[in-house]
This record gives C-alpha cells, sequence and structure tokens, in this order.
C-alpha cells in the first residue's frame, strides 16, 4: 500500500532537522546505549535504524529541494 502523505515544507526541513540530529547523536552513543538499544529492539540494530533515520532525513529534506 502506497499512500501519500503530505507536510508543510518548513515543518518537514525542522522533522528532517531532528531526525539528523538523533541520528547524529546515536553515531556517537557509548556502548551503554547500544546495549541498551539491543535489550530493547533486538534484532534491530542501532546500525539499522541509523541507516533509516539518514533515508526518513533525506526523503523529508527533499521538501527543501522541490520547494527551490
Amino acid at each position: 500500500m502506497n499512500a501519500v502523505v503530505t507536510i508543510d515544507v518548513v515543518d518537514a526541513i525542522e522533522a528532517a532537522e531532528v531526525v539528523g540530529f538523533v541520528e547524529a547523536w546515536l553515531a556517537q552513543a557509548d556502548e551503554g546505549v547500544v546495549a541498551d538499544f539491543d535489550r530493547f529492539a533486538a534484532p534491530y540494530t542501532i546500525l539499522e535504524l541509523r541507516a533509516e533515520l539518514v533515508a526518513l532525513a533525506a526523503s523529508l529534506g527533499s521538501a527543501r529541494m522541490e520547494q527551490l
């Protein structure tokens, strides 16, 4: 199922920035954070989450490009 969702450009850009912030924080997370995530979300890994966050930020950030 492919649903179309619209979001205001400014909101999309802000969401992309927040998603990017979380991904950057996870990129430097210490071993305790990684271990907590592994216990909470196994078998899903923190690297998989980071990859999805990067893809989401890129998708949301494309709103900026469409505005130009």
